[in-house]
Protein backbone atom coordinates (compact mmCIF):
# COMPACT_ATOMS: atom_id res chain seq x y z
CA UNK A 1 0.00 0.00 0.00
CA UNK A 2 2.78 2.36 0.91
CA UNK A 3 4.63 1.44 -2.27
CA UNK A 4 1.55 2.41 -4.35
CA UNK A 5 1.27 5.85 -2.73
CA UNK A 6 4.94 6.53 -3.27
CA UNK A 7 4.63 5.62 -6.93
CA UNK A 8 1.69 7.98 -7.36
CA UNK A 9 3.56 10.94 -5.87
CA UNK A 10 6.52 10.34 -8.15
CA UNK A 11 4.24 10.36 -11.14
CA UNK A 12 2.76 13.67 -10.11
CA UNK A 13 6.16 15.28 -9.66
CA UNK A 14 7.34 14.08 -13.03
CA UNK A 15 4.23 15.53 -14.65
CA UNK A 16 4.81 18.94 -13.06
CA UNK A 17 8.40 19.07 -14.25
CA UNK A 18 7.26 18.08 -17.71
CA UNK A 19 4.77 20.88 -18.01
CA UNK A 20 7.30 23.40 -16.72
CA UNK A 21 9.93 22.36 -19.18
CA UNK A 22 7.43 22.41 -22.02
CA UNK A 23 6.08 25.92 -21.26
CA UNK A 24 6.41 28.31 -24.19
CA UNK A 25 8.76 31.30 -24.04
CA UNK A 26 7.11 34.64 -22.97
CA UNK A 27 5.91 36.89 -25.71
CA UNK A 28 7.42 40.30 -26.19
CA UNK A 29 5.67 43.10 -24.23
CA UNK A 30 2.96 44.65 -26.30
CA UNK A 31 3.36 48.46 -26.86
CA UNK A 32 0.32 50.79 -26.15
CA UNK A 33 -0.65 53.37 -28.76
CA UNK A 34 1.06 56.76 -28.35
CA UNK A 35 -2.26 58.60 -27.73
CA UNK A 36 -3.14 56.23 -24.86
CA UNK A 37 0.29 56.64 -23.30
CA UNK A 38 -0.15 60.46 -23.23
CA UNK A 39 -3.54 60.13 -21.49
CA UNK A 40 -2.04 57.78 -18.89
CA UNK A 41 0.80 60.20 -18.13
CA UNK A 42 -1.67 63.09 -17.72
CA UNK A 43 -3.80 61.11 -15.26
CA UNK A 44 -0.72 60.19 -13.23
CA UNK A 45 0.28 63.89 -13.00
CA UNK A 46 -3.20 64.89 -11.83
CA UNK A 47 -3.23 62.16 -9.17
CA UNK A 48 0.12 63.37 -7.88
CA UNK A 49 -1.15 66.97 -7.68
CA UNK A 50 -4.36 65.97 -5.88
CA UNK A 51 -2.57 63.98 -3.24
CA UNK A 52 -0.39 67.02 -2.32
CA UNK A 53 -2.61 69.76 -0.75
CA UNK A 54 -1.60 73.20 0.52
CA UNK A 55 -3.14 73.58 4.01
CA UNK A 56 -1.38 76.85 4.86
CA UNK A 57 -4.54 79.01 4.78
CA UNK A 58 -6.53 76.64 7.00
CA UNK A 59 -3.58 76.38 9.40
CA UNK A 60 -3.34 80.16 9.60
CA UNK A 61 -7.03 80.53 10.43
CA UNK A 62 -6.75 77.89 13.14
CA UNK A 63 -3.73 79.68 14.66
CA UNK A 64 -5.59 83.02 14.65
CA UNK A 65 -8.58 81.44 16.40
CA UNK A 66 -6.25 79.89 18.95
CA UNK A 67 -4.61 83.25 19.72
CA UNK A 68 -8.01 84.94 20.08
CA UNK A 69 -8.99 82.25 22.58
CA UNK A 70 -5.78 82.86 24.55
CA UNK A 71 -6.43 86.62 24.54
CA UNK A 72 -9.82 85.89 26.10
CA UNK A 73 -8.12 83.70 28.77
CA UNK A 74 -9.79 80.55 27.46
CA UNK A 75 -6.65 78.54 28.30
CA UNK A 76 -7.24 79.45 31.97
CA UNK A 77 -11.03 79.37 32.06
CA UNK A 78 -11.29 75.99 30.30
CA UNK A 79 -7.77 74.46 30.52
CA UNK A 80 -8.81 70.84 29.85
CA UNK A 81 -10.83 71.64 26.72
CA UNK A 82 -8.13 74.01 25.49
CA UNK A 83 -5.40 71.37 25.90
CA UNK A 84 -7.53 68.79 24.07
CA UNK A 85 -8.03 71.19 21.16
CA UNK A 86 -4.29 71.90 21.08
CA UNK A 87 -3.63 68.14 20.80
CA UNK A 88 -5.98 67.91 17.82
CA UNK A 89 -4.23 70.83 16.16
CA UNK A 90 -0.79 69.27 16.56
CA UNK A 91 -1.98 66.03 14.99
CA UNK A 92 -3.43 67.86 12.01
CA UNK A 93 -0.30 69.99 11.63
CA UNK A 94 1.81 66.83 11.33
CA UNK A 95 -0.54 65.41 8.69
CA UNK A 96 -0.58 68.71 6.80
CA UNK A 97 3.21 68.58 6.43
CA UNK A 98 2.87 65.38 4.39
CA UNK A 99 0.54 67.10 1.93
CA UNK A 100 -2.65 65.39 3.13
CA UNK A 101 -5.84 67.44 2.89
CA UNK A 102 -6.78 68.24 6.50
CA UNK A 103 -8.86 71.36 5.80
CA UNK A 104 -12.04 69.86 7.26
CA UNK A 105 -10.28 68.87 10.46
CA UNK A 106 -8.64 72.28 10.77
CA UNK A 107 -12.00 74.01 10.31
CA UNK A 108 -13.38 71.90 13.18
CA UNK A 109 -10.42 72.88 15.38
CA UNK A 110 -10.92 76.54 14.47
CA UNK A 111 -14.56 76.34 15.54
CA UNK A 112 -13.56 74.73 18.84
CA UNK A 113 -11.17 77.57 19.60
CA UNK A 114 -13.89 80.09 18.73
CA UNK A 115 -16.31 78.32 21.06
CA UNK A 116 -13.75 78.41 23.89
CA UNK A 117 -13.12 82.12 23.25
CA UNK A 118 -16.84 82.95 23.52
CA UNK A 119 -17.16 80.72 26.58
CA UNK A 120 -14.37 82.65 28.33
CA UNK A 121 -15.98 85.97 27.38
CA UNK A 122 -19.36 84.74 28.58
CA UNK A 123 -17.92 83.77 31.97
CA UNK A 124 -16.26 87.19 32.25
CA UNK A 125 -19.52 88.96 31.38
CA UNK A 126 -21.42 86.84 33.91
CA UNK A 127 -18.86 87.72 36.57
CA UNK A 128 -19.37 91.45 35.91
CA UNK A 129 -23.14 91.11 36.04
CA UNK A 130 -22.89 89.35 39.39
CA UNK A 131 -20.40 91.86 40.84
CA UNK A 132 -22.46 94.87 39.77
CA UNK A 133 -25.77 93.30 40.80
CA UNK A 134 -27.26 93.79 37.34
CA UNK A 135 -29.16 90.49 37.08
CA UNK A 136 -32.40 92.09 38.23
CA UNK A 137 -32.34 94.52 35.29
CA UNK A 138 -33.17 91.59 32.95
CA UNK A 139 -33.65 88.44 34.98
CA UNK A 140 -35.05 86.35 32.10
CA UNK A 141 -32.05 87.01 29.86
CA UNK A 142 -29.67 86.39 32.75
CA UNK A 143 -31.31 83.00 33.42
CA UNK A 144 -31.07 82.16 29.71
CA UNK A 145 -27.33 82.79 29.84
CA UNK A 146 -26.91 80.58 32.88
CA UNK A 147 -28.75 77.74 31.14
CA UNK A 148 -26.54 78.06 28.07
CA UNK A 149 -23.44 77.86 30.28
CA UNK A 150 -24.77 74.72 31.96
CA UNK A 151 -25.55 73.12 28.58
CA UNK A 152 -22.08 73.92 27.26
CA UNK A 153 -20.36 72.48 30.33
CA UNK A 154 -22.39 69.29 29.87
CA UNK A 155 -21.16 69.09 26.28
CA UNK A 156 -17.58 69.36 27.52
CA UNK A 157 -18.00 66.07 29.39
CA UNK A 158 -19.21 64.19 26.29
CA UNK A 159 -17.09 62.36 23.72
CA UNK A 160 -17.18 63.09 19.97
CA UNK A 161 -18.76 66.46 20.67
CA UNK A 162 -19.60 68.59 17.64
CA UNK A 163 -17.70 71.87 17.54
CA UNK A 164 -20.75 73.60 16.03
CA UNK A 165 -22.84 72.64 19.06
CA UNK A 166 -20.17 74.07 21.37
CA UNK A 167 -20.06 77.36 19.48
CA UNK A 168 -23.83 77.70 19.43
CA UNK A 169 -24.15 77.43 23.21
CA UNK A 170 -21.12 79.65 23.81
CA UNK A 171 -22.58 82.39 21.59
CA UNK A 172 -25.93 82.13 23.35
CA UNK A 173 -24.33 82.50 26.78
CA UNK A 174 -22.14 85.43 25.78
CA UNK A 175 -24.90 87.36 24.01
CA UNK A 176 -27.24 86.88 26.99
CA UNK A 177 -24.87 88.20 29.65
CA UNK A 178 -23.64 90.99 27.39
CA UNK A 179 -27.24 92.03 26.74
CA UNK A 180 -27.86 92.29 30.48
CA UNK A 181 -24.77 94.48 30.91
CA UNK A 182 -25.67 96.82 28.05
CA UNK A 183 -29.28 97.14 29.16
CA UNK A 184 -28.33 97.98 32.73
CA UNK A 185 -25.68 100.52 31.72
CA UNK A 186 -28.14 102.15 29.32
CA UNK A 187 -30.69 102.65 32.06
CA UNK A 188 -28.10 104.03 34.47
CA UNK A 189 -26.64 106.30 31.77
CA UNK A 190 -30.05 107.80 30.98
CA UNK A 191 -30.72 108.44 34.66
CA UNK A 192 -27.32 110.09 35.09
CA UNK A 193 -27.91 112.14 31.94
CA UNK A 194 -31.12 113.51 33.43
CA UNK A 195 -29.19 114.49 36.55
CA UNK A 196 -26.45 116.14 34.48
CA UNK A 197 -29.03 118.09 32.48
CA UNK A 198 -30.68 119.34 35.67
CA UNK A 199 -27.26 120.36 37.05
CA UNK A 200 -26.55 122.27 33.83
CA UNK A 201 -29.87 124.08 34.16
CA UNK A 202 -28.85 125.16 37.68
CA UNK A 203 -25.47 126.34 36.39
CA UNK A 204 -27.17 128.33 33.63
CA UNK A 205 -29.43 129.97 36.20
CA UNK A 206 -26.39 131.68 37.80
CA UNK A 207 -24.82 132.59 34.43
CA UNK A 208 -21.95 130.10 34.86
CA UNK A 209 -21.23 130.23 31.12
CA UNK A 210 -19.99 133.81 31.62
CA UNK A 211 -18.55 133.61 35.12
CA UNK A 212 -16.60 130.37 34.52
CA UNK A 213 -16.31 130.10 30.75
CA UNK A 214 -13.56 127.45 30.53
CA UNK A 215 -14.99 125.16 33.21
CA UNK A 216 -18.45 125.48 31.71
CA UNK A 217 -17.13 124.53 28.26
CA UNK A 218 -15.40 121.42 29.68
CA UNK A 219 -18.62 120.26 31.37
CA UNK A 220 -20.58 120.72 28.16
CA UNK A 221 -17.92 118.78 26.25
CA UNK A 222 -18.18 115.81 28.63
CA UNK A 223 -21.97 115.88 28.33
CA UNK A 224 -21.76 115.75 24.53
CA UNK A 225 -19.20 112.95 24.67
CA UNK A 226 -21.70 111.00 26.73
CA UNK A 227 -24.33 111.45 24.02
CA UNK A 228 -21.83 110.31 21.40
CA UNK A 229 -20.83 107.18 23.33
CA UNK A 230 -24.46 106.35 24.01
CA UNK A 231 -25.26 106.55 20.29
CA UNK A 232 -22.19 104.37 19.56
CA UNK A 233 -23.68 101.63 21.78
CA UNK A 234 -21.15 102.19 24.55
CA UNK A 235 -23.42 103.10 27.48
CA UNK A 236 -20.77 102.27 30.09
CA UNK A 237 -18.48 105.01 28.74
CA UNK A 238 -21.49 107.32 28.37
CA UNK A 239 -22.33 106.80 32.04
CA UNK A 240 -18.85 107.97 33.05
CA UNK A 241 -19.14 111.04 30.79
CA UNK A 242 -22.50 112.03 32.29
CA UNK A 243 -21.21 111.53 35.83
CA UNK A 244 -18.25 113.78 35.05
CA UNK A 245 -20.46 116.46 33.46
CA UNK A 246 -22.93 116.37 36.33
CA UNK A 247 -20.19 116.82 38.92
CA UNK A 248 -18.70 119.76 37.04
CA UNK A 249 -22.04 121.52 36.62
CA UNK A 250 -22.78 121.06 40.33
CA UNK A 251 -19.42 122.57 41.26
CA UNK A 252 -20.03 125.48 38.90
CA UNK A 253 -23.42 126.17 40.42
CA UNK A 254 -21.96 126.12 43.94
CA UNK A 255 -18.92 128.31 43.27
CA UNK A 256 -20.72 130.87 41.12
CA UNK A 257 -23.59 131.05 43.61
CA UNK A 258 -21.11 131.80 46.39
CA UNK A 259 -19.53 134.54 44.29
CA UNK A 260 -22.92 136.00 43.49
CA UNK A 261 -23.77 136.00 47.18
CA UNK A 262 -20.52 137.82 47.95
CA UNK A 263 -21.24 140.30 45.19
CA UNK A 264 -24.73 140.87 46.56
CA UNK A 265 -23.30 141.65 49.97
CA UNK A 266 -20.92 144.09 48.32
CA UNK A 267 -23.85 145.73 46.59
CA UNK A 268 -25.69 146.10 49.87
CA UNK A 269 -22.64 147.75 51.37
CA UNK A 270 -22.41 150.04 48.35
CA UNK A 271 -26.06 151.01 48.70
CA UNK A 272 -25.50 151.86 52.35
CA UNK A 273 -22.53 153.95 51.35
CA UNK A 274 -24.71 155.79 48.83
CA UNK A 275 -27.29 156.60 51.51
CA UNK A 276 -24.60 157.84 53.87
CA UNK A 277 -23.12 159.99 51.15
CA UNK A 278 -26.50 161.43 50.26
CA UNK A 279 -27.16 162.31 53.90
CA UNK A 280 -23.72 163.86 54.22
CA UNK A 281 -24.26 165.93 51.08
CA UNK A 282 -27.67 167.08 52.26
CA UNK A 283 -26.29 168.18 55.64
CA UNK A 284 -23.39 169.94 53.93
CA UNK A 285 -25.75 171.91 51.71
CA UNK A 286 -27.67 173.04 54.76
CA UNK A 287 -24.62 174.03 56.77
CA UNK A 288 -22.56 175.54 53.97
CA UNK A 289 -24.55 175.85 50.78
CA UNK A 290 -22.54 176.35 47.63
CA UNK A 291 -22.86 179.56 45.64
CA UNK A 292 -23.74 179.60 41.98
CA UNK A 293 -20.08 180.02 41.06
CA UNK A 294 -18.14 177.04 39.75
CA UNK A 295 -16.04 175.34 42.38
CA UNK A 296 -12.82 173.62 41.36
CA UNK A 297 -13.10 169.81 41.75
CA UNK A 298 -16.90 169.73 41.70
CA UNK A 299 -18.61 168.92 38.44
CA UNK A 300 -21.94 170.21 37.30
CA UNK A 301 -25.06 168.14 37.82
CA UNK A 302 -25.30 167.15 34.15
CA UNK A 303 -21.60 166.24 33.79
CA UNK A 304 -20.86 162.74 32.38
CA UNK A 305 -18.12 161.26 34.51
CA UNK A 306 -17.98 157.78 32.98
CA UNK A 307 -18.82 156.43 29.57
CA UNK A 308 -21.91 154.26 29.53
CA UNK A 309 -20.92 150.62 29.13
CA UNK A 310 -23.02 147.96 27.40
CA UNK A 311 -22.88 144.28 28.28
CA UNK A 312 -23.71 141.21 26.21
CA UNK A 313 -26.69 139.13 27.17
CA UNK A 314 -25.41 136.26 29.43
CA UNK A 315 -28.00 133.94 27.89
CA UNK A 316 -26.08 134.10 24.63
CA UNK A 317 -23.13 132.33 26.28
CA UNK A 318 -25.19 129.30 27.30
CA UNK A 319 -24.89 126.14 25.20
CA UNK A 320 -28.17 124.51 24.25
CA UNK A 321 -28.37 120.76 24.87
CA UNK A 322 -31.24 118.40 24.11
CA UNK A 323 -33.13 117.24 27.18
CA UNK A 324 -33.74 113.80 25.63
CA UNK A 325 -31.44 111.40 23.79
CA UNK A 326 -32.17 109.25 20.75
CA UNK A 327 -31.87 105.48 20.91
CA UNK A 328 -30.77 105.32 17.28
CA UNK A 329 -27.09 104.28 16.94
CA UNK A 330 -24.68 106.32 14.84
CA UNK A 331 -21.89 105.06 12.62
CA UNK A 332 -18.99 107.20 13.77
CA UNK A 333 -18.28 109.56 16.62
CA UNK A 334 -18.26 113.28 15.94
CA UNK A 335 -15.72 115.64 17.45
CA UNK A 336 -17.26 117.63 20.29
CA UNK A 337 -14.25 119.54 21.60
CA UNK A 338 -14.01 121.78 18.52
CA UNK A 339 -17.74 122.35 18.45
CA UNK A 340 -17.85 123.42 22.09
CA UNK A 341 -14.80 125.65 21.68
CA UNK A 342 -16.41 127.37 18.68
CA UNK A 343 -19.73 127.91 20.44
CA UNK A 344 -18.15 129.32 23.58
CA UNK A 345 -15.59 131.48 21.76
CA UNK A 346 -18.09 133.03 19.36
CA UNK A 347 -20.92 133.59 21.79
CA UNK A 348 -19.23 134.49 25.08
CA UNK A 349 -18.27 138.17 25.50
CA UNK A 350 -15.96 138.84 28.44
CA UNK A 351 -17.28 141.63 30.66
CA UNK A 352 -14.98 144.24 32.16
CA UNK A 353 -14.52 144.72 35.89
CA UNK A 354 -17.11 146.99 37.51
CA UNK A 355 -16.86 149.13 40.62
CA UNK A 356 -18.42 146.32 42.62
CA UNK A 357 -15.15 144.37 42.43
CA UNK A 358 -13.32 147.47 43.75
CA UNK A 359 -15.65 147.72 46.74
CA UNK A 360 -15.00 144.31 48.21
CA UNK A 361 -13.34 141.70 45.92
CA UNK A 362 -10.55 141.55 43.34
CA UNK A 363 -11.47 138.11 41.97
CA UNK A 364 -11.25 137.80 38.21
CA UNK A 365 -14.55 135.90 38.19
CA UNK A 366 -16.68 138.45 40.13
CA UNK A 367 -20.26 138.13 38.90
CA UNK A 368 -22.08 141.38 38.03
CA UNK A 369 -25.48 141.40 39.70
CA UNK A 370 -26.58 144.98 39.16
CA UNK A 371 -27.10 147.35 36.26
CA UNK A 372 -24.65 150.05 35.14
CA UNK A 373 -26.53 153.20 36.23
CA UNK A 374 -26.59 152.19 39.91
CA UNK A 375 -22.86 151.38 40.06
CA UNK A 376 -21.96 154.68 38.34
CA UNK A 377 -23.97 156.69 40.86
CA UNK A 378 -22.12 155.06 43.76
CA UNK A 379 -18.75 156.06 42.36
CA UNK A 380 -19.84 159.65 41.64
CA UNK A 381 -21.16 160.20 45.14
CA UNK A 382 -18.12 158.67 46.80
CA UNK A 383 -15.81 160.97 44.81
CA UNK A 384 -17.93 163.98 45.83
CA UNK A 385 -17.75 162.99 49.51
CA UNK A 386 -13.98 162.57 49.35
CA UNK A 387 -13.49 165.96 47.80
CA UNK A 388 -15.63 167.66 50.45
CA UNK A 389 -13.71 165.99 53.24
CA UNK A 390 -10.49 167.25 51.66
CA UNK A 391 -11.79 170.81 51.63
Amino acid sequence: MKKSVFSFLNAVLISVFFFISCASAPKAEEQLPEEVLEDVNTVEDVIEEVTTVDNSSALEQADLARQAAIDANADKVAPIQFAATDALLKTLQAQAETGVDVSIGLKDVQTRYEALEKYAKAMDAKSRVDELGFASYDQATYDKGNQAIADLQNLFSETNILSSAMLEKANEAYSSFNSVLIGAFKKLAKEERNGAFAAKRDADSVKAAVAEKAAYGKAVEDFKKGDSNYAMQNPEAALKNYQSAKGQFEVLFKTVSEKREAAQKAMEAAKNAVLETQNYAANADKEAPLTGEEVQGIESEDAVLLEVETFADPKAAEVELSETISEEPIVEETSVSEEVATEVTEEVVTTEETTVSEVETTSENTVVVTDEPEVTEVENLENLADEKETE
